[in-house]
């Protein structure tokens, strides 16, 4: 079995992780894998680590140049690899590569078998689905996927949450089948340079795009709280996004700039995870929640709020503590306490890391998939 997975992206994130984790994976279990990188020629750059490291693990990667006026012309060198290499099955992940995909079967291969994994939605809606209980936004992005849906022969999604997500809009008209991340972390430095990740006592963490989404602002508010109980903490904020500058003038305006670190994209943030007491993280909506994992696996205790689909991933008082949507005043409460409480600390990292080698580890999720795969295209 031959499999040609596709995805275009502007930036190395959950989706671009996640292949990166399963293909080289799946090659053990019979399945053939090759992989097409498409990116904007400006971002281009941020893919070549990903690329040479596949290819290094003996999965084909190619990268290639797209853009809004060549995308046919990269649809149409899509199939003539897929045509010369005599693959039949085209996996796409994002938005972007289905919409690569479904043209592709349409213009230059109607007899391409489409498989699509849902990492996300439109970030916007996701934000309004959480917060404002808004059900369906009947914009651009919506008729298309749903049109696109209606092309593709095979979909999967990462969480329950995506699944019901995609239901609930009508975009598919079943749920679709999820299978969990899973990750293999190598802990790539010694505790001998703990001082060096170790900034404060006590040290909090969030890491991820700083974006709405992510409910950075919320743990800002719940600082002041915090602060009056542990005078030298320090939140380090690992990631870059539109909401930096609304960032840094909310510290202004809270008087907590001396207890906030902005440390910018890391390519790898896990030394500073590690020797952090809590990684915070509130995010209004999540189609899986990467870094949860990633947080069990390096033996962090993880705060969240309560919402899809974190609240899949993380036990409330078992692999971490669960806060109610929003809620800065109970965020700052469930910090304070962890962080009087080592022993629950140390307890919900036990936890959380029996979860990561238990069920949230690679070997997991490459069998869970190839079982998938060799169910629908037998």
């Amino acid at each position: 079995m031959k499999i040609l997975h596709l995805i275009y992206s502007e930036q190395v994130a959950g989706a671009e992780k996640y292949l990166l984790n399963l293909l080289p994976g799946l090659q053990t279990e019979g399945i053939d894998c090759d992989l097409i990188c498409v990116s904007p020629a400006k971002h281009k750059y941020k893919f070549i680590a990903l690329c040479d490291e596949l290819n290094k693990k003996g999965v084909k990667t190619t990268l290639m140049t797209g853009g809004k006026f060549n995308f046919l012309s990269v649809a149409k060198r899509v199939s003539e690899y897929l045509k010369k290499n005599n693959i039949n099955y085209l996996h796409t992940h994002l938005f972007k590569s289905d919409l690569l995909a479904v043209m592709l079967k349409k213009i230059f291969n109607k007899k391409i078998f489409l498989i699509s994994t849902k990492h996300g939605y439109q970030e916007k809606y996701l934000s309004d689905y959480a917060v404002k209980k808004k059900k369906i936004s009947y914009n651009t992005y919506y008729f298309i996927s749903k049109y696109l849906a209606h092309h593709i022969n095979e979909h999967v999604t990462i969480s329950k949450a995506m699944s019901d997500l995609y239901f609930d809009l009508k975009i598919i008209p079943r749920r679709m089948k999820y299978i969990y991340h899973g990750i293999n972390v190598a802990v790539p430095f010694s505790t001998g340079h703990r001082e060096e990740f170790r900034i404060a006592r006590p040290q909090l963490v969030i890491a991820g795009r700083v974006e709405e989404i992510k409910g950075h602002k919320y743990l800002f508010d719940a600082m002041p709280a915090i602060i009056d109980k542990f005078p030298d903490v320090k939140l380090l904020v690992i990631g870059n996004g539109t909401q930096k500058e609304f960032l840094l003038s909310k510290t202004a305006s809270l008087g907590i700039e001396k207890n906030i670190s902005f440390l910018g994209f890391l390519e790898n943030p896990y030394p500073y995870i590690a020797h952090s007491d809590i990684i915070v993280l509130p995010s209004l909506f999540e189609p899986f929640g990467l870094v949860y994992i990633e947080a069990f696996a390096l033996k962090t205790p993880v705060i969240a709020f309560d919402v899809p689909a974190s609240n899949e991933i993380i036990r409330d008082d078992e692999t971490g503590l669960l806060v109610p949507l929003a809620n800065s005043e109970i965020l700052a409460e469930k910090i304070i306490y962890l962080l009087q409480n080592p022993e629950e600390r140390n307890r919900l990292a036990e936890k959380g890391y029996a979860a990561y080698t238990g069920y949230y580890n690679t070997n997991r999720m490459v069998k869970d998939t190839a079982d998938w795969y060799r169910s629908i295209i037998s």
